[in-house]
């Protein structure tokens, strides 16, 4: 078998197979951390989602700090009072099959700084040059429960006046003027008086869909893996079948499978 491997021809099909077993390896490498990463997310949603809720400070030491991975979707409680003339609605959100708008707020917070809040989607006003109505964000102090979430990319498109185009902590300072915490904003999952009173607030969003599809990326990691390995193997049983021919060895004859109507017709 040797010799025949040794061949320009099947030295040829050896690099062949080398080529593509790397190139399965490398696959499945890539396959197997975007696993990884969706795996990671899914823990994340599933321990940080309905855990009890922290102080903001906990978990953000200070409005310059940045949203460690780890803290996304973890809810914090807080204590203040809303800006409410400065309320922003984002266009083009989606919820539920409909597009409309998420309504953000800055929140002045009784320890110090403002932080901007999510308070929920409403849907589109009866046409583009009429806005949408809007609860009103409750007057004096509240207290509002909600998770952490960075702040989204700048999408570069043209500003209009109370609106912004994605939860952008830098366009939303440049349109209101508030200086807000620079790693994260809150997506309110509640708010409540000091009375004790629940306000009438935007629609909530929905939990955050925790990628249930990841496995699939495991699945395709595997499926290179075992190809990576497949291609050397049939390469080199190809050739060992080759040489036993050039050996004059026969190859072994399967018994053929006598069929009942064989057997009447003897």
């Amino acid at each position: 078998m040797l010799r025949v491997l040794l061949t320009r021809r099947w030295l040829a099909w050896l690099a062949v197979a080398l080529i593509a077993s790397v190139a399965c390896l490398l696959l499945g490498r890539w396959q197997w951390h975007r696993w990884e990463a969706k795996h990671a997310m899914q823990s994340q949603i599933s321990d940080n989602y309905d855990a009890t809720p922290v102080g903001l400070a906990s978990a953000l030491p200070s409005p310059t700090s940045p949203l460690p991975d780890h803290r996304e979707w973890t809810q914090v409680r807080m204590t203040g009072t809303y800006d409410a003339g400065h309320r922003l609605l984002v266009r083009n959100r989606p919820h539920d099959g409909e597009f409309g708008y998420e309504v953000v707020v800055p929140f002045r917070l009784a320890s110090g700084g403002t932080i901007l809040i999510d308070r929920g989607w409403v849907p589109n006003g009866p046409d583009a040059a009429t806005p949408p109505a809007v609860p009103a964000e409750p007057a004096g102090a509240v207290e509002v429960v909600g998770w952490l979430r960075p702040g989204e990319r700048e999408l570069g498109r043209a500003p209009i006046a109370g609106q912004v185009s994605s939860i952008n902590v830098a366009d939303v300072e440049q349109q209101t003027g508030a200086q807000l915490y620079d790693g994260a904003y809150v997506l309110m999952r509640s708010e409540r008086t000091d009375a004790g009173a629940t306000p009438k607030r935007p629609e909530p969003l929905e939990k955050p869909d925790q990628g249930s599809a990841a496995g699939i990326n495991l699945s395709y990691a595997i499926q290179w893996w075992v190809g990576m390995l497949a291609i050397p193997a049939y390469v080199l049983f190809v050739a060992r079948r080759e040489a036993r021919d050039l050996a004059g060895i026969p190859r072994r004859q399967k018994p053929k499978k006598v069929r009942i109507w064989d057997e009447e017709d003897a």
